[in-house]
């Protein structure tokens, strides 16, 4: 028992000494984990590739195609963007205008407050002598040097997004042969249950993110066409957007919403039919969302009421920043599986199940005893002979007369 406790001890602080190391070799670890992630998102493409041609050839196809689709979409997309961001900025004097003419006097005279305006030479002076009273030369000197390291540090991360992909390619390579490698580190008496679950935990990541994907694309085509269509020149960005933050559940919709009505006072004042229109946009966003791209590409993956899954994103914020609020969903689902399995486990448990105390009778002729023991989960009937009589009778019988 004593070696037992030795041994479980070692093994817990085997397994922290290993963390502990992952966590200092954070930055040479990521690039792996990332990789890792992208080689396990596209491997049932590689392996139905590699059904018709060799491996390698099916891995280059992939990241070609995936190269060629992301090039089509900066090309396409960036000139609009820029455009609209050109846009944006010839807009500022006016929301400023906006502001100074209609805003400020409707708060005046509906709160009874001093009236004031927006002066931008004020502004832009307040700026002017905070920059020249808090940054000296040395102040200077200081962000010269911040900026050259956040521009190492920019060189350290695109050599990191090169690297992603070179490892992935190779993580996809060996792919069969590092699951292979892990099913035999799995203990023998747990191979089936481990494998249950884990094949459980694979068929609701891969369902999540593939629905989740969609769900992001086709709800960032309804925004952008929707606020296009209204005649919001910022639309297509703010659609774009959107969608693209609608990845964390209820953020694509609050960012959207907020960004367009700040569009729409700046290009059409206070006009009550383009702010219907736009909420009217991202209403009837939701409605497809929540009756029809959610349904059919998402439906129960997760099994979490909207509550807990407000929950997950908030703790995953708290844990692990952006990143954490990016990967909650994911992880949630493997939790839930891994909690119904847990679930289980406990319902089948003795302790779980209720059982009335055992009955035990004991019966004595002289020479055997009987002991049975009655009760819900077992019956048993135990025989002791008593062979220390029988050996002295046997002893008896042979002593000579």
């Amino acid at each position: 028992m004593h070696d037992r406790t030795l041994k479980r001890i070692f093994i817990l602080g085997g397994i922290a000494l290993i963390l502990w190391v992952l966590y200092l070799l954070k930055p040479v670890v990521i690039p792996f984990v990332a990789a890792f992630l992208v080689a396990y998102l596209f491997s049932p493409v590689v392996e139905k590739l590699s059904q018709f041609l060799p491996r390698w050839l099916s891995i280059a196809i992939v990241f070609i195609g995936i190269g060629v689709v992301l090039t089509w979409a900066v090309w396409f997309v960036v000139p609009l963007v820029w455009k609209q961001l050109i846009y944006a900025r010839d807009s500022i004097p006016a929301g400023i205008h906006w502001i100074n003419s209609t805003f400020l006097p409707w708060v005046s005279n509906s709160f009874n407050v001093e009236r004031m305006e927006l002066d931008t030479d004020q502004i832009s002076q307040v700026v002017m002598e905070y920059v020249q009273t808090n940054y000296s030369a040395d102040s200077i000197q200081t962000m010269a040097l911040k900026i050259a390291q956040s521009g190492l540090s920019f060189i350290s991360i695109g050599g990191t997004i090169v690297l992603i992909p070179i490892i992935a390619f190779y993580f996809l390579l060996d792919w069969n042969r590092m699951l292979a490698s892990l099913r035999n580190l799995i203990p023998r008496q747990y191979e089936q249950s481990t494998l249950r679950i884990v094949s459980e935990c694979h068929s609701v990541l891969g369902a999540f993110v593939k629905g989740q994907f969609l769900v992001m694309i086709l709800l960032g085509i309804v925004y952008a066409v929707g606020l296009q269509s209204i005649g919001l020149e910022v639309g297509l960005i703010i659609g774009m957007v959107a969608g693209l933050c609608s990845i964390i559940p209820y953020l694509g919709f609050g960012v959207g919403i907020i960004a367009a009505v700040i569009a729409c006072f700046f290009q059409f004042g206070m006009d009550p039919k383009h702010l219907l229109m736009v909420l009217a946009v991202f209403g009837v966003g939701q409605l497809i969302e929540g009756y029809i791209l959610q349904p059919f590409l998402l439906g129960d993956k997760i099994g979490l009421s909207p509550v807990a899954v407000v929950f997950a994103v908030l703790a995953g914020a708290q844990l692990a920043g952006f990143v954490g609020m990016l990967i909650a969903l994911p992880v949630a689902a493997v939790i839930v599986v891994l909690l119904k399995h847990a679930r289980e486990w406990y319902e089948q448990s003795q302790f779980y199940q209720f059982s009335a105390p055992a009955s035990v009778v004991i019966h004595n002729d002289g020479h055997v005893e009987t002991i049975s023991v009655d009760s819900q989960q077992v019956d048993l009937d135990i025989e002791i002979k008593n062979t220390q009589d029988n050996e002295e009778k046997v002893k008896s019988d042979q002593e000579p007369l």
